[in-house]
């Protein structure tokens, strides 16, 4: 990512979270001094918290742009109550702009309405009369009481979401190619995605994961990019953890939007020099399984996270199965009598995906929307629910399917809610 779309990007963001917080700030504030009117020690209750938990922004400012690695006791006792702060607000935050987007169509009306005065002597009158006092006392009334309801299941929802980040769950599924031959049936893939090697998944905890890993014994490792979080660097600790990652028919990853955010070049050369993980870079590789062909296709991606239609990614996807044809030519196989799997970071494009002859695609990025406000069935009401219908589990289309992992990396704050880390053991039957 260049320095100029750093800036954009990390502009855009403080500017939210500043509206967020302003918002539940003020709303705070308001409320402190209509029940304590007159009360000079209010602010020691409203605007001094505030100010001491944004101080570790700074922080991890310096941080980020220094490369220093944040003491243990500064992680446990600055940077957790800092981030299930900053979590509470930006759910309360959320909640009080929502409620003023929804107002707006009453209230813009009523403010330009009651610059003039014969509109304000009418709005007067039916506002002192005393039907309208009572729908005004029980309006108050509800507006508290959900008001207080909303913070204290903000800040019970982030405390839970910080201090769990971590507590994945290993998620079995069957899923089923047709034509598998009978040899292939039975094969367990071990799959994860999103680790973002970097702030919040440090050497320790990706040596854990490597350890699940190696525990599930799986027939092959996959993983669908987003090795790393923003910055170069964080290959090293990521093959220091993973160096030890093993599978009887190998380990194989893609890339992701975030390995696009320093040097690919750099990432890629470093895990495929220094650990396990091939990296596949439009590339595939042919694995026989008791004398049968399995195809693993690994497809680029670029450093845009949004689900806009993205021609160079199904230009790449193109080109690797090209590629992979002529291959199968040299070595008289069919393409289409091969079953094949396909790493693609990103799950937006399955409809345009869908007729290439890929049989199942493994995918990420979503981090199954990390922090889930509800859902309703099919309904997940998250960030990433408001991009895209694909955001985790198994999706089928006549001619293909697709699993999206939920990810066990975290990005933004280290906070998942109602979305656990996903571990997937994929059995092709």
């Amino acid at each position: 990512m260049s320095l100029w779309n750093r800036i954009i990007f990390f502009t855009t963001v403080f500017t939210i979270l500043f509206v967020l917080q302003y918002l539940s700030f003020k709303t705070f504030r308001n409320f402190l001094k209509k029940k304590f009117p007159g009360n000079a020690n209010l602010k020691y209750f409203y605007f001094y918290p505030f100010i001491l938990f944004n101080l570790p922004y700074l922080y991890i400012i310096f941080n980020l742009i220094s490369g220093t690695k944040a003491p243990y006791w500064v992680v446990n006792y600055g940077y957790i109550p800092f981030y299930i702060f900053q979590g509470a607000v930006m759910f309360i935050g959320l909640y009080l702009l929502i409620g003023k987007i929804i107002k707006a169509p009453f209230t813009i009306p009523y403010y330009i309405l009651n610059k003039f005065e014969y509109f304000k002597s009418k709005f007067t009158k039916v506002s002192d009369s005393v039907p309208a006092k009572k729908i005004n006392s029980s309006r108050r009334t509800f507006i508290k009481t959900s008001a207080a309801f909303v913070s204290g299941y903000a800040f019970i929802g982030a405390t839970t979401g910080v201090l769990s980040k971590n507590d994945y769950i290993i998620e079995n599924v069957d899923l089923s190619i047709a034509g598998l031959p009978e040899e292939l049936k039975g094969t367990t893939v071990s799959f994860i995605s999103d680790i973002h090697s970097g702030p919040y998944m440090n050497e320790n905890l990706m040596r854990e994961y490597s350890e699940i890993l190696n525990d599930l014994n799986s027939d092959l490792i996959l993983i669908s990019g987003d090795l790393t979080n923003s910055q170069k660097e964080e290959a090293f600790p990521l093959v220091n953890a993973f160096k030890d990652l093993k599978a009887k028919y190998g380990v194989y990853s893609s890339l992701g939007n975030h390995d696009y955010f320093s040097d690919a070049e750099f990432i890629s050369k470093v895990i495929n020099n220094e650990s396990p993980i091939k990296i596949l870079r439009n590339q595939s590789e042919l694995i026989n399984i008791n004398g049968k062909d399995l195809c693993i296709l690994g497809i680029e991606d670029t450093r845009q996270s949004g689900s806009n239609p993205d021609n160079v990614l199904i230009k790449y996807l193109d080109d690797t199965i090209d590629n992979t044809k002529k291959t199968f030519a040299e070595k008289n196989l069919e393409f289409a009598e091969i079953p094949k799997i396909a790493l693609f970071h990103k799950p937006y494009f399955f409809e345009e995906l869908e007729n290439r002859g890929i049989d199942l695609y493994l995918s990420g990025h979503t981090h199954g929307g990390q922090v889930v406000l509800a859902k309703f069935g099919d309904m997940n009401l998250s960030f990433a629910g408001a991009v895209s219908k694909y955001i985790s589990g198994l999706y089928k289309l006549p001619a293909s399917q697709m699993y999206v992992s939920r990810g066990i990396g975290c990005v933004a704050l280290p906070l998942r809610l109602n979305c656990p880390p996903e571990i997937t053991k994929i059995r092709l039957v």
